[in-house]
């Protein structure tokens, strides 16, 4: 590690493939409060030397992340990284297509996805040197329409990946439609990285589409934005938590998901020998079509337990308890 104490051994992680490259069941996201300048620089670079030391080695983000402060961030923890171990033995993925998040308040039109042939090629090429990593593993769209999926774009995609840019094609979409049209176009992608959590397998039938087409699946907001942990949201004790939770406050998506969230909380605290955030990661590693399970923190004692959710796999009884809870959950919204 970067301060110099003893590297833990890696017991606990697994690796599964994702299409060619090897990946670790954890995989680091580098974004949210963690990307910010308000963070501390040194503090984010050693979550992510923690979590190699743990055995992850998949770590993902995004080219306009943190106002674009994430992804350089990263580049500087994996450069020290990469001055003790072999390229091979990580893998980075970043995406391009967004240029700023929408804002919630706006008197003009703002410009916030641009997915032109051109900026996508520019992005990842700053991805490229920002990350100092030689090339991208995955690369994603981010927050794609159908319609900017033309052929000229998918032209420049396979020229970059000629040129050795990237190795895999991804789509990062939040929108079942799009899921949907993305399986429909078999051979054109490879990874979908989506929402999937235990609050949110009412998505199960378009993550078999997905897996019948031959596209990975990696899952992200796994915990549902910390909604699935009892008093994880609104506990107050740094800035780190307060900016959690003006965004579930202000974001209706997050709001969504703190109200599919609360019926099955009780599900996964009473799963015995697990943390409620260890109960919600296995369920999803349950499932044969995930590849992997991105997470993100600003906290290393979180790391550090998430990081072992692998070693601990759900028992029948309580796989079955935890998706019993959410198929009430669903009943009761739709009544």
């Amino acid at each position: 590690m970067a301060d110099g104490s003893v590297q833990p051994l890696r017991l606990s992680m697994k690796y599964r493939q994702l299409g060619s490259l090897t990946v670790s069941e954890i995989g680091l996201g580098c974004s949210g409060f963690w990307g910010h300048r308000q963070f501390d620089d040194r503090q984010a670079i050693r979550i992510v030397h923690e979590a190699f030391d743990l055995g992850i080695n998949l770590f993902d983000t995004g080219h306009n992340y943190c106002n674009y402060n994430a992804e350089p961030r990263l580049g500087r923890a994996l450069a020290e990284i990469l001055k003790r171990s072999d390229r091979s033995k990580i893998v980075v993925s970043t995406k391009a297509g967004t240029l700023r998040p929408r804002p919630l308040l706006s008197l003009r039109e703002v410009k916030t996805q641009d997915h032109s042939p051109d900026y996508i090629e520019r992005a990842c090429a700053q991805a490229i040197k920002n990350l100092n990593a030689g090339f991208i593993d995955i690369f994603y769209l981010h927050n794609f329409s159908p319609a900017s999926i033309t052929d000229e774009l998918l032209t420049k995609l396979a020229a970059m990946r000629r040129n050795g840019m990237f190795r895999l094609l991804g789509i990062n979409t939040h929108s079942e439609a799009h899921m949907q049209y993305v399986a429909q176009l078999k051979g054109v992608f490879d990874v979908a990285l989506i929402d999937l959590n235990v609050a949110q397998l009412d998505r199960l039938p378009v993550v078999e589409q997905l897996h019948k087409a031959g596209i990975a699946v990696v899952a992200g907001t796994v915990l549902a934005q910390g909604h699935l942990i009892r008093g994880k949201i609104g506990h107050i004790r740094s800035a780190a938590d307060l900016w959690y939770l003006a965004r579930a406050l202000l974001k209706p998506d997050a709001r969504r998901l703190a109200l599919a969230a609360r019926d099955v909380r009780p599900a996964l605290a009473a799963v015995e020998g697990l943390s409620a955030a260890q109960a919600a990661m296995s369920y999803i590693l349950g499932l044969p079509q995930v590849s992997a399970c991105i997470f993100g923190t600003t906290n290393l004692k979180n790391l550090r337990e998430i990081a072992a959710a692998p070693e601990k796999r759900l028992s029948e009884a309580h796989a079955a308890s935890i998706y019993s809870a959410f198929r009430q959950q669903r009943t009761f919204a739709s009544a």
